[in-house]
């Protein structure tokens, strides 16, 4: 049976997947028990978690969570934008991470956290693929952008502080990473934009391209009126604006036939 779909829209999210997964197998066999591999804001061991820090999650819960939207939002964004997904994956991986090393944990009152999940990458694709449809102005990808929002609107409330939605977030006692969330979205979005103009675009047909009609189609549409009774063709005229243009051509040229000196 032939796959329906380019063989890389399954690879990448089994890639990802097997990654998550994999490091959380080992992380019951003592990973990072000890040691925290995630984002530790402006602190020199945390540069680390720029790289590991998608892989380690707290417990079932949290990466059955990530895991679903992540292979969701990566076979979306590597059907409908190619190879520039892997660039936005690679690179967005990178750069949130780095927004929350800079300025992670800057709120009054917060202490230094250890900031873990795949929810930044979630989050990275999720407004990539959303702005990128809008960006492009294509209705397919519009289309994709509106299932993004259907699917996972809800995601907007992560990128506020859980101090300000306490009993939105304190389902259980670890805390929520949202600068993780405002990071992937904000770079989702910057990826958006500088991509804007790369990977597919809406498709413009040729006619779309031609101020006038060409010269068989002018004939053709002169020999139609031809074929109408007066009146109509005096309608059909007025309608499309020929009878004015007509006008306005026989009162240019009134000095053609004027025999003053």
């Amino acid at each position: 049976m032939q796959y329906p779909f380019p063989k890389n829209t399954l690879y990448v999210p089994i890639i990802l997947l097997f990654l998550i997964w994999g490091t959380f197998l080992l992380q019951h066999f003592g990973l990072g028990h000890y040691n925290c591999y995630g984002v530790v804001p402006r602190n020199g061991i945390g540069l680390r978690g720029i790289l590991f820090s998608p892989l380690f999650h707290s417990g079932w819960k949290h990466i059955i969570n990530n895991s679903i939207p992540l292979m969701v939002l990566s076979f979306f964004a590597v059907l409908f934008y190619q190879r520039t997904a892997y660039f936005v994956i690679i690179f967005g991986w990178i750069l949130s991470g780095l927004l929350v090393w800079l300025f992670g944990n800057l709120l009054p009152g917060d202490g230094i956290g250890c900031h873990i999940g795949a929810s930044g990458i979630v989050y990275l694709l999720a407004s990539y693929v959303f702005f990128s449809g809008i960006f492009k102005n294509s209705r397919n990808l519009i289309a994709i952008s509106l299932i993004v929002v259907f699917l996972y609107g809800g995601m907007i409330w992560g990128v506020i502080p859980e101090e300000f939605l306490p009993k939105f977030y304190r389902e259980d006692s670890n805390p929520i990473s949202w600068e993780s969330h405002l990071a992937g979205g904000i770079v989702g979005f910057f990826f958006a934009i500088i991509t804007r103009k790369y990977g597919p675009k809406r498709k413009v047909y040729s006619w779309e391209n031609r101020t006038e009609p060409d010269a068989r189609e002018q004939w053709l549409w002169e020999k139609y009126k031809e074929s109408l009774p007066e009146e109509e063709r005096l309608a059909l005229e007025e309608k499309y604006g020929e009878a004015t243009e007509r006008k306005e051509d026989e009162e240019g040229f009134w000095f053609r036939n004027d025999t003053r000196n």
